[in-house]
């Protein structure tokens, strides 16, 4: 059998590459990888800041830098083996992504490296491959000192002295043909979207490595798509043993969370999960492979419930398992191993059961005698599979309205109540819920409502025979009550207690 070279061409291949599917924040994702791997502390992306400047995105790290013959090597298509152990905190793939992902965006990618303040730069230009279809070759340029000062970016890479990398892009042909030769505008916009971006695939890095991440100086603060502070486990952590291709064990930790309600987060917490309103498309499975977030807001073709949408799982996979979990080029996508997908299966399940009891009506049947007067709401089971709702007239404040009304005024008090019970606009309700549109009282209006509510319930305790401490004690047990502080402050002030 004879041996016979068949290299590609340099010009079809590169071209080809050029149209893999990157988005421009994968792309600038996949850069950003290789500066996490190089040990960096502070990462900048830059764009220009007004419509004067030539177009151009330097994205800037303070890692340990290249040398001359490490960074040619890094130009180098296909630099790395998919196959060859790595560091654990190596987020490279196929040795692809700095050059697919940049050449996706730009005709232009040059990359400067600084070590032992020694400064290289190699560039890849589409247009130079191109001149010379002919040959086919793969003609990297390097660049002088001088052309290297001119560089966009470069006066900041200078002023940070330190070991690190400045990878810019320029001649942005496919951005420029898809806005009608505009390129400043949608630079702007995808400068925008970066932002979000950033915060959710890194919010690891900068919350447990402390990374410090820049968009054009303005620093990014991380996501928190779990509300860690917040949420709770739905049960233990699970670390599962799997082995990768050459049989060698690994595990795989799963760490399922059931958010709180939206209407029970503040402002500042609904933006650090992503948005109340991204609440439905955002659950799911978030897959980690050595911290940097790479799938999210999937099942994997398990329907999504209402009900679950308060549930997300963390999935940590080491960078050993990408041909288990199927890995793209891209990092951007991953597919459950079979043997795993029945143990997430029940994973899921539980979540969604406690998910579900969370969604659920929060009134119920209370059989617990001493807690019966505390929810507003029973929930009734009228037949199989069915159930009604009745407002609980052993509730605190019910009581204390009814105990205060002559006879004949309880009787139509009783009939209001049923017309309340037999007209709630269940549908309407769920449907705004759904879709976070029910507007919640503001705090003010809240506490002094429910203030003049807590004052008669405790009046008609302390009538019925109770002190005031113990009267103030019951009452804050309430559904309605018991989770404002600044309720139990005020009526402590009242009572003096």
């Amino acid at each position: 059998m004879e041996k016979i070279e068949n290299p590609p061409r340099a010009n079809y291949l590169m071209g080809s590459m050029r149209f893999m599917g990157y988005s421009f924040c994968d792309a600038v994702a996949d850069v950003i990888d290789n500066s996490i791997s190089a040990g960096a502390k502070i990462i900048k992306v830059l764009f220009p800041k007004t419509p004067d400047e030539s177009p151009f995105v330097g994205i800037m790290d303070d890692g340990h830098g290249m040398s001359d013959k490490e960074l040619l090597s890094a130009m180098c298509y296909g630099s790395q083996s998919n196959e060859k152990a790595r560091d654990e905190n190596d987020l490279g793939r196929f040795g692809l992504g700095m050059k697919s992902a940049s050449l996706s965006q730009c005709k232009k990618m040059t990359v400067v490296s600084r070590k032992k303040n020694k400064i290289n730069a190699y560039r890849w230009d589409y247009d130079e491959v191109s001149k010379n279809a002919n040959e086919g070759k793969w003609y990297v340029l390097k660049l002088s000192n001088d052309e290297i000062a001119e560089l966009p970016c470069y006066e900041e890479f200078e002023e940070m002295k330190s070991d690190g990398t400045l990878v810019t892009w320029e001649d942005f042909d496919v951005i420029r043909k898809a806005n009608g030769g505009q390129v400043f505008q949608p630079l702007t916009k995808h400068r925008d979207e970066l932002l979000d971006h950033l915060a959710l695939i890194y919010h690891r890095f900068m919350k447990e490595d402390k990374i410090k991440f820049f968009v054009n100086f303005a620093e990014i603060t991380p996501l928190d798509p779990f509300l860690e502070s917040r949420s709770t486990l739905s049960h233990s952590i699970i670390k599962q043993p799997l082995k990768d291709t050459n049989g060698k064990e690994h595990y795989i930790k799963i760490t399922p969370y059931k958010l709180p309600f939206v209407t029970s987060m503040s402002n500042e917490e609904q933006k650090l999960i992503g948005g109340a309103d991204n609440m439905n498309k955002m659950q799911g499975y978030y897959i980690y492979r050595g911290k940097r977030l790479i799938k999210y807001g999937t099942w994997f073709g398990l329907a999504r419930h209402e009900v679950s949408k308060y549930g997300r799982v963390k999935v940590d996979i080491p960078n050993s398992m990408d041909d288990i979990w199927k890995v793209d080029v891209m990092k951007k996508s991953a597919t459950i191993p079979t043997e795993l997908a029945k143990l997430l299966e029940k994973t899921i399940a539980d979540l969604i059961e406690k998910s579900t009891k969370q969604t659920e009506f929060r009134g119920r049947k209370v059989t617990k005698e001493k807690e019966k007067q505390i929810y507003v709401w029973d929930r009734m089971e009228a037949r199989k599979g069915f159930y009604s709702y009745s407002i609980n007239r052993d509730n605190y404040f019910i009581q204390a309205v009814l105990q205060g009304l002559p006879d004949d005024q309880k009787s139509k008090v009783e009939m209001m109540l049923r017309e309340i019970e037999r007209n709630i606009p269940i549908h309407q309700m769920h449907l705004d819920h759904d879709v976070n549109k029910i507007d919640p009282k503001s705090d003010e209006e809240d506490i002094s409502e429910l203030f003049e509510q807590a004052v008669m319930a405790v009046e008609w305790q302390h009538v019925m025979g109770k002190d005031y401490h113990d009267a103030v004690s019951c009452i804050l047990t309430a559904e309605q009550f018991r989770n404002s502080e600044d309720l139990k402050n005020k009526l402590n002030k009242k009572y003096n207690l």
